[in-house]
C-alpha cells in the first residue's frame, strides 16, 4: 500500500502540487500581515468600531420631546446679579428702617429689610413712589423718599438745626421752668422768676441760687444771686446776659465785683461801689439781680 501511495504521489497533477505547497505558506502570511496591521496602524478593527459607535451613539440628538423642553435663548429671562449691578448708577442712605419688595407696588413680597443709615446701590429707576435699588446683586424696590444722598441728608440736617435755632429764638426768654426744679422760686415775682429760668437755661453749670430773704429786694421776691461757686469764669457773661436782656426780664439793676449797673444810668455802664467788708458783701462770689417785678416783655 505504501507503495501504491508513494506510485500515485508521483503522478499527482502538477497544480495540486503547487496548491498544497501554498495553503501552509498563505496562513503563515496573513499572520504576518495582521501582525504588521496592528504594529502600524492602532488597535485592532473590533476596538475601533467599539469606538466609533461610542462616538456615534453621543452625536445623536435628543428625541423630539427632548427638544420641545429646551428652553429658548430668546425667551425673556429674569437678570442675573451680575447684570443688575450693571445697573447701578450710584448710591444713598436709608433715613428710616425700610422694607425691600420685590415690585414697584404694595401688595408685592417683602424680601427683607434694611436699616436706618445702610447704605444702599441704585440704579436710577422710579416707578411712581418706589425706587428701585440693587441690594446683594439683585433688584428690590423701596420706598423713593426714604433714600437719601450724602449731600441731600446734610442739607435736611442743617434745615432742622436752623429751624430749631429760630424756634428757640423765638422762645421767650425765661419761660421753661428749670431742670433743677422751681422750689427756689417760691415768693418771687414773675420778673424774677423769668431771670431764674433764664439763667439756668443758658448756663447750666449754675446750680444754686438765692431767692427770697433778707432785706431790701430779696425780701420782696424781686431779687436773686447767681451763685457761681467754682464758676466765677462765667460771673461776667451772666452778668452781661442779664443787662443785654434787661428790657425782655424785666431786670432793673446788675451788681457783680463791687460794681453796680442800673437801667437808669445804662449808659455809664459799670460803677464801683464802696467796700463793704466781705466777698459776699461785694458780690465777688455771686451776680446779683433786681427786678421791676412785672414789667418784663417775655
Amino acid at each position: 500500500m505504501a507503495s501504491l501511495r508513494h506510485k500515485h504521489s508521483l503522478h499527482e497533477p502538477w497544480h495540486q502540487s503547487i496548491a498544497r505547497v501554498a495553503l501552509p505558506c498563505g496562513g503563515v502570511l496573513a499572520l504576518v500581515v495582521a501582525s504588521w496591521a496592528v504594529a502600524f496602524n492602532g488597535p485592532d478593527p473590533v476596538n475601533a468600531s467599539s469606538s466609533a459607535n461610542s462616538s456615534i451613539k453621543y452625536a445623536v440628538p435628543a428625541d423630539a420631546s427632548d427638544l420641545a423642553s429646551t428652553t429658548s435663548r430668546s425667551d425673556v429671562r429674569p437678570p442675573l446679579p451680575d447684570e443688575a449691578e450693571q445697573d447701578v448708577t450710584g448710591a444713598k442712605y436709608a433715613i428710616e428702617t425700610l422694607d425691600l419688595h420685590a415690585g414697584p407696588y404694595q401688595s408685592s413680597p417683602v424680601l427683607t429689610e434694611i436699616k436706618s443709615g445702610e447704605k444702599v446701590d441704585v440704579t436710577g429707576k422710579i416707578d411712581g413712589k418706589w425706587a428701585e435699588i440693587v441690594h446683594k446683586g439683585a433688584p428690590r424696590w423701596v420706598t423713593a423718599k426714604f433714600i437719601k444722598t450724602k449731600a441731600q441728608i446734610a442739607a435736611q440736617e442743617k434745615a432742622k438745626k436752623a429751624q430749631q435755632a429760630k424756634a428757640e429764638a423765638n422762645k421767650p426768654l425765661g419761660g421753661t421752668p428749670c431742670a433743677s426744679g422751681s422750689g427756689m422760686e417760691s415768693g418771687l415775682q414773675p420778673d424774677t422768676i423769668r431771670v431764674h429760668r433764664a439763667v439756668c437755661a443758658q448756663f447750666p453749670q449754675i446750680l444754686s441760687y438765692g431767692g427770697v430773704g433778707g432785706g431790701g429786694d430779696h425780701a420782696t421776691g424781686q431779687a436773686i444771686d447767681i451763685m457761681l461757686g467754682s464758676n466765677t469764669a462765667s460771673g461776667d457773661a451772666i452778668a452781661a446776659f442779664a443787662m443785654k436782656n434787661a428790657r425782655e426780664l424785666g431786670v432793673s439793676q446788675v451788681i457783680y465785683r463791687q460794681r453796680i449797673w442800673t437801667v437808669q444810668r445804662a449808659g455809664d455802664g459799670w460803677r464801683p461801689m464802696s467796700d463793704r467788708g466781705s466777698p459776699t458783701a461785694n458780690h465777688m462770689d455771686h451776680v446779683h439781680v433786681s427786678t421791676y417785678g412785672n414789667s418784663g416783655s417775655s
